[in-house]
């Protein structure tokens, strides 16, 4: 008897094998990744019945899918993957974007949207909010595969990837208590501002507290479970149960799954990994979840696009509702203004104006709208039960308003994705956000890449020469002129390291690096009973104490290069003649990287003969 595979099987296969196909692709059509994917999917969902492979698609994205399948990778890489002492050190405006900026943000959308759409419902004000609520959070994957494309200071890609982390559960924790406030006025239960306040704000902490400590004990268990196995596939799999199980347990009690995800992730990303696991498994650690990162995110995106053009009748009111949501919430993003001059102050590294405008413009929305608008449809079709005062209810909600903000919340998905997205590159570069260098810093550059070639070319001369497969003559000749240039090349290097604040970082990478491997192996030892528990731990903190010197050095260089980089751009004449336009770095800059020709080599005829 044949076995039929589910429906579902076919249609994640087609999505997973088109993603692959755009991401080829992307490498002509020079589209960011993932707004390509939106573009497809918005194509396959047009054409509809054209095409027969669309049918597969359908009914695969759901909200518990999101919520339970996707996002849990997607948060856990991104909050393993962050600098914690980074974070700690812009906690003041990512604090204030994540939570009163959500909240400001949610409550001048439902302004705007209740006086346009709804002015004469008398809930249209808690509609609006609810609105709000869904748009609040943004995503940030394409925004930083941008900015590793064109070199942004690394502060901001951590301002804005924070941002998103924290802003996730604060967002999808405001719509549960906008739910049920709207869900009440359904049965008759309208709640009075002061109730809907107060209930909400004690709700507020009690979920966040207990996503929280979820993500907190989640992350000590697993970092604990790290330093005591040595095998990396264990390592992996204790990182996979971090990342789905806390957001289960932190569900099931009610509490924020996003915040214990976020919570455990940097625990065990800023600890775990790097005092707990050896160097090959930290690799294979971070080679796991890019992969897992980018199949989610390949297929997630696709959906989203696929889903988008089914909220679209393009009808006057359809217009409305879409231009309506955009302005809204384009209008409520300028919060983040007000809000970095309160973090700048008496700040010893302000955030500039330019990188201000960045962060506005680069408030993009994907996962988290589509699952919460997913989640209102399984209410329109088959209801939900809730509790409120302690008497439980139950009621569908209206399928009038879930249109309503299905065609608003996907506007504002499309126009940011694809007007946003795909504008952000020439909004970078026109506010110079991208990473420009000067002179002595790419001559330095160059020349370490020249260093690093001629070493790797060397190397492989001798590997090729001690397996007879070149000539001693031969070999001699080439070694030659790779020499030359590589001691041309590590003189530069010398000469250029004394100005060079790549190069004082790059030290002190290096010395990071041979700090965690120092505290890695003490731990190995440790386990393996060659040193005391006490003596390891000792050790431990020593060494622990000084890479976090190392790493309060570093970052005080970078906030030094930045704070360079703002001064050169306050004077026009000034840059003009320090930092003109940063010359462009091609092929032709590296000619001679490549091993030298042979007819150069050769004098004559002869000798290329007794080749």
């Amino acid at each position: 008897m044949a076995v039929i595979a589910p429906v579902w099987i076919s249609g994640l296969l087609g999505a997973l094998i088109l993603a692959i196909l755009v991401a080829m692709a992307v490498r002509w059509i020079r589209l960011p990744y993932t707004i390509a994917l939106v573009l497809v999917g918005l194509v396959i969902g047009l054409l509809g019945d054209e095409l027969p492979a669309s049918e597969t698609f359908q009914g695969l994205l759901s909200a518990e899918v999101i919520f339970f399948l996707l996002l849990p990778p997607l948060l856990f890489e991104g909050a393993a993957a962050m600098d914690l002492g980074k974070l700690t050190r812009n906690w003041k405006i990512i604090t204030l974007l994540a939570i009163p900026g959500v909240l400001i943000s949610s409550f001048v959308i439902g302004i705007i949207i209740w006086q346009i759409v709804w002015p004469n419902h008398e809930n249209g004000l808690l509609y609006g909010l609810l609105l709000g609520s869904i748009l609040a959070a943004t995503d940030p994957v394409s925004v930083l595969a941008l900015f590793k494309t064109l070199g942004a200071p690394k502060r901001l890609s951590v301002l804005i990837e924070g941002e998103s982390l924290f802003n996730d559960g604060t967002a999808v924790v405001l719509f549960n208590i906008l739910l049920v406030a709207v869900l009440a006025t359904f049965v008759g239960q309208d709640l009075s501002v002061h109730e809907l306040l107060v209930s909400g704000f004690v709700k507020f902490l009690f979920i966040v507290s207990i996503g929280f400590l979820v993500g907190f004990v989640g992350g000590i268990l697993s970092n604990w479970l790290l330093v005591r196995t040595s095998d990396h596939l264990v390592e992996i799999s204790i990182t996979v149960a971090l990342a789905f199980g806390t957001f289960l347990l932190a569900e099931i009690l009610h509490g924020s799954g996003v915040i214990a995800v976020v919570v455990g992730g940097l625990m065990v990303g800023n600890h775990g990994t790097k005092f707990g696991m050896t160097a090959t498994a930290r690799v294979g650690l971070q080679h796991f979840w890019e992969v897992v990162s980018f199949l989610i995110n390949s297929v997630l995106f696709l959906l989203i696009g696929y889903e988008v053009q089914s909220a679209f009748e393009f009808d006057m009111r359809t217009l409305v509702l879409a231009t309506t949501a955009i302005f809204a919430t384009l209008v409520a993003r300028l919060i983040i203004y007000p809000l970095t001059a309160i973090s700048n102050h008496n700040h010893p590294n302000p955030i500039p104006w330019k990188w201000r405008h960045t962060i506005f413009w680069s408030g993009l929305r994907g996962s988290i709208p589509i699952a919460l608008l997913l989640l209102l449809s399984n209410m329109v079709s088959h209801g939900t039960n809730f509790e409120l005062a302690g008497i439980e209810y139950t009621t569908n909600f209206p399928e009038w308003l879930f249109n309503d903000l299905l065609v608003m919340a996907f506007s504002v998905v499309l126009w940011t994705l694809l007007v946003q997205g795909l504008t952000l590159k020439p909004v970078m570069n026109k506010l110079k956000v991208t990473g420009n260098l000067p002179e002595n810093e790419i001559s330095y550059g160059i020349a370490l890449a020249e260093s690093i070639a001629s070493k790797a070319a060397l190397e492989k001369l001798a590997e090729l020469s001690s397996k007879g497969m070149v000539s001693d003559e031969d070999s001699r000749l080439l070694g030659d002129v790779l020499t030359e240039r590589l001691e041309v090349a590590e003189l530069s290097v010398v000469e250029l390291s004394s100005t060079s604040k790549i190069h004082h970082q790059r030290m002190e990478s290096t010395r990071m690096e041979l700090l965690m491997a120092q505290m890695a192996s003490i731990n190995e030892a440790s386990v393996n009973g060659l040193l005391s528990e006490s003596i390891a731990e000792s050790a431990t903190k020593a060494l622990l104490g000084k890479l976090h010197e190392s790493q309060e050095k570093k970052e005080t260089e970078e906030v030094a290069k930045v704070d360079t980089e703002e001064t050169i751009a306050v004077s026009s004449t000034l840059a003009e003649k320090i930092l003109p336009n940063e010359p462009e770095i091609s092929a032709e800059t590296f000619e001679q990287l490549g091993p030298p020709e042979v007819d150069d080599l050769l004098e004559s005829d002869d000798d290329l003969e007794s080749l």
